[in-house]
């Protein structure tokens, strides 16, 4: 494993923090215009959904303001690689991005519209993408697959729509999708540290640092939300930020991806054999998540009613926060790696399975 002392100047572009504070700002002035009613002049539609717990009519621009601010610092920063790097996923972004803001501002978006773009913006990383990906040909069982004529690149874009849809599925309470994709960046951070890598040490820490104000503005008050585009942008970056690390770094074990990605990977799995079990529309909506269990058992106590929704957050810290500390352990050794992997699922289980199901009530 490759290692040096890096100065901090090697890899911290300042500049940044100009887009940082823009970000700041514009979801300072967002969530003002939204609090003085200003969406009604605009003839926008309130957001109703059957998985909404919140009370007041919240912006749900996190997202845009996101990719705003990641753009505008492309644009105008200095051509290098890492620039170039984030200037593809950008790229590869739009679709979901034109759909993400038309769903975000008007409602009225299909979810199999939103899963083809999903499916395009993987489609368009690979077509993109030129560098080198991760070994998966050594992987018991199905390595061999992945030597079938586009057997690799359907599992990447299946990949990252699953991610995508993961992060989707637990934005449903103030900080949460924020909080994991934090820690999975900064897991990846880390990596990058380990690995000396200087260009994507530079780059997802950027990604981190224009982040930061969204939270500051989602936690714990919720004065303003990701919406879809927020929320399906996070999980693709992670998704294409992971696929190119462990691709440039074929010494670590590409389960350490599925470590570090496991948090929304097995919402989206445990989702969908929920609906199977039902019998349901993978398009139906999901009520009984985790953490809207959790929201659903603080509400109607008396102790934790005005609170009950940013307690959810650090109550979950475990899960979001396991892929973090547990990855500077074992990236080295792959057993080690399947044995977090198996943990998490087991803990992720027995929490699932210990939080009681209260029945939501409606709100208005």
């Amino acid at each position: 494993m490759m290692f040096m002392n890096l100065n901090i100047m090697q890899w911290f572009d300042s500049f940044v923090l100009i887009f940082m504070g823009m970000s700041l700002v514009l979801n300072g002035l967002v969530a003002y215009l939204w609090h003085k009613k200003f969406y009604r002049k605009l003839g926008l539609k309130t957001y109703q959904a059957i998985q909404r717990i919140h009370l007041n009519e919240t912006p749900r621009l996190g997202g845009f303001i996101f990719i705003l601010s990641l753009t505008s610092f492309v644009a105008f920063s200095n051509a290098n690689e890492n620039m170039q790097l984030l200037k593809i996923i950008l790229i590869c972004l739009i679709p979901i991005i034109v759909m993400g803001i038309k769903e975000d501002l008007f409602n009225n978006v299909e979810p199999a519209i939103r899963l083809m773009a999903l499916f395009f913006v993987g489609w368009l990383f690979r077509a993109q993408f030129t560098g080198p990906l991760p070994i998966l040909t050594d992987i018991p069982f199905v390595g061999k697959l992945f030597l079938l004529q586009g057997g690799i690149s359907f599992f990447y874009i299946l990949s990252m729509v699953a991610i995508a849809n993961g992060m989707n599925l637990i934005d449903g309470v103030n900080g949460l999708c924020g909080a994991v994709a934090l820690s999975i960046l900064s897991a990846l951070l880390f990596l990058s540290y380990k690995t000396a890598d200087i260009t994507m040490l530079s780059l997802i820490f950027s990604v981190i640092l224009i982040l930061i104000p969204f939270m500051l503005m989602n936690y714990p008050y919720g004065q303003i939300f990701l919406g879809d585009l927020g929320a399906y942008s996070l999980g693709l970056i992670v998704s294409m930020l992971t696929i190119i690390l462990f691709g440039r770094h074929p010494e670590i074990s590409p389960w350490g991806a599925v470590l570090i990605l496991i948090y929304p990977a097995t919402e989206v799995v445990f989702s969908m054999l929920r609906r199977a079990i039902k019998g349901v529309s993978i398009y139906h909506a999901d009520t009984a998540h985790l953490h809207l269990k959790l929201f659903n058992f603080f509400r109607p106590q008396t102790h934790y009613k005005k609170i009950a929704n940013a307690l959810v957050t650090p109550v979950l810290s475990a899960l979001w926060l396991f892929s973090l500390l547990t990855i500077s352990w074992v990236y080295q050794k792959q057993l080690f790696i399947w044995i977090a992997i198996i943990l998490f699922i087991v803990f992720y289980v027995l929490l699932y399975a210990v939080v009681p199901k209260v029945q939501k009530k409606t709100v208005s």
